[in-house]
């Protein structure tokens, strides 16, 4: 080829470079825009936050934190399909559940992104794998003070190894224990995380659930594992006050639970499901969803909306944090 030739070649090759570079800076000024757009009309006109534009672009941690600012936060941590809630109020914290043995590693890395360097409760609401199949990684990462324990005594014990290999740590561990009673009050902070139910005599396992409220800075949390319907209606009989701000649903959202009676009772604000992503079980059920819906309660899902954070700012407003937006 002629040097003329490779010379034209060559400069149409570098104005080929070029366009595609202009065309990709436009394309990234034009995602960008789009990002601070949709963010600024969810936050009301408010600007985004760095956090935002880079969950809109899914480039977040999904296994940190948030950086919320509040002395009291309830973090419903996505699992999958599992429970696991972590209680924070001024550094201290109290973990109740620990979902799916498959969850233990990005458990264990939230609770540390969280700032959890011990943990001064952990509760146990029920000994099913959904709840307690991490339990024993946490404590291998994590001292912890006390534990608390479902009256066993109500149901037949478990034989899983799940189970029974998280009995052998605690004893092993020598960690401190005690098996929930009605009206037990133990302190976390400045708030207080106290039992209302330990379930009924049963074969299900389901209902042996503690039930708990935790009550701290302006904020109320009713917390009831996988109870059903049995146990709502007997929790209800007993005249116990149960309104609270916030209500985790219980059993993921089962039409087993979660009766309309129960959610006229306790009058919540914020309702968050902890569910995995197109589970086998269909959870959240319908008949719960129509429930959930007529409340008037806001509605929150891990499946939909990854972790949740609940937490009154300092100036004493109720706000929600979420780790990603999806539509249902």
């Amino acid at each position: 080829m002629a040097s003329g030739g490779k010379k034209r070649q060559s400069e149409r090759e570098r104005k080929q470079k070029m366009i595609a570079k202009i065309i990709s800076a436009v394309i990234i000024l034009l995602l960008l825009l789009s990002a601070f757009i949709s963010i600024r009309e969810e936050n009301g006109g408010a600007m985004p936050t760095m956090e935002q534009m880079l969950d809109w672009f899914g480039l977040s941690d999904p296994g940190a934190a948030a950086p919320v600012s509040a002395s009291t936060k309830i973090h419903f941590i996505d699992v999958g399909q599992g429970d696991s809630v972590l209680i924070e109020q001024d550094g201290l914290f109290a973990l109740i559940d620990a979902g799916e043995r498959d969850a233990a590693e990005s458990l264990v890395a939230y609770l540390q992104s969280a700032g959890v360097d011990r943990l001064s409760l952990l509760v146990m609401t029920h000994p099913h794998s959904d709840h307690i199949g991490s339990m024993r990684q946490v404590l291998e990462n994590f001292p912890v003070d006390q534990i608390i324990l479902p009256d066993l005594n109500k149901a037949p014990i478990p034989t899983s190894s799940t189970f029974t290999k998280l009995m052998t740590a605690i004893r092993d561990r020598k960690i401190p224990s005690v098996t929930a009673r009605v009206g037990d009050v133990f302190t976390l902070g400045n708030g207080t995380l106290t039992v209302l139910s330990t379930g009924i005599e049963t074969d299900n396992l389901n209902n042996i659930s503690l039930t708990t409220l935790y009550e701290s800075g302006g904020l109320r949390y009713y917390s009831s594992g996988d109870a059903e319907k049995e146990v709502e209606r007997d929790l209800l009989a007993s005249g116990t006050d149960v309104h609270a701000d916030i209500y985790k649903a219980a059993h993921h959202g089962s039409s087993t639970s979660n009766t309309d009676e129960l959610l006229d009772a306790v009058h919540p604000r914020i309702i968050a499901i902890s569910c995995g992503k197109d589970n086998s079980y269909g959870h959240p059920h319908r008949e719960a969803m129509e429930t959930f819906t007529a409340s008037g309660a806001d509605i929150y899902r891990t499946d939909l909306n990854g972790t949740i954070i609940a937490y009154v700012d300092e100036a004493g407003m109720f706000q929600v944090h979420v780790s990603k937006q999806e539509a249902a």
